[in-house]
């Protein structure tokens, strides 16, 4: 993962530090740069999920990692965002879209080799025609049921997300 998302953005990104046990650790860590063992940052992953039960992905351009495949909105989180600042300001970058704190859920959070992973769920209507695709990062979005999303995965054409089956299992009852 760390090769992936040092070729995401600039290097003039920081991140907190946390230790194994997801405390701040009051040091912080250039984008870019090889995260040290021991040492973790913080990776969100939000699904926004209308009414009729769909999910927004958006489209990646030709020029990025996983190119032209589809995804969730996600990101790390930057120097003095938690796991919920982060998720709303990377809905804004990547779509334009404001989504409502009030309308969200951490729903699954994991600890891999240098990052602790939070996966959220909102609930929350928009139009597709309110996406704003962010130059360089999307090209395309779209609603699809879970059953296009895992179809989109086993076919090759959604990001590979390793939680993803966790996810449909968490929130099948939400």
């Amino acid at each position: 993962m760390q090769g992936w998302l040092n070729i995401q953005s600039s290097p003039d990104e920081l991140w907190d530090v946390y230790d194994e046990n997801r405390q701040l650790t009051g040091r912080t860590h250039h984008r870019g740069d090889m995260m040290p063992k021991g040492d973790y940052h913080l990776v969100v992953y939000v699904w926004l999920q209308n009414t009729a039960g769909e999910f927004l992905i958006t489209k990646r351009t030709p020029n990025k990692g996983f190119p032209n495949m589809w995804e969730c909105t996600g990101g790390s989180a930057l120097s003095g965002d938690n796991s919920l600042t982060a998720v709303l300001r990377e809905v804004k970058e990547e779509t334009g879209l404001t989504v409502s704190p009030v309308n969200g859920k951490c729903v699954l959070s994991y600890r891999r080799d240098d990052a602790f992973v939070d996966i959220w769920l909102f609930k929350q209507d928009f139009d597709i025609k309110d996406v704003i695709f962010q130059e360089n990062e999307t090209c395309g979005a779209m609603y699809a049921t879970k059953k296009q999303i895992i179809k989109m995965r086993d076919e090759g054409e959604l990001v590979p997300f390793f939680y993803l089956d966790d996810f449909f299992e968490k929130v099948k009852n939400i």
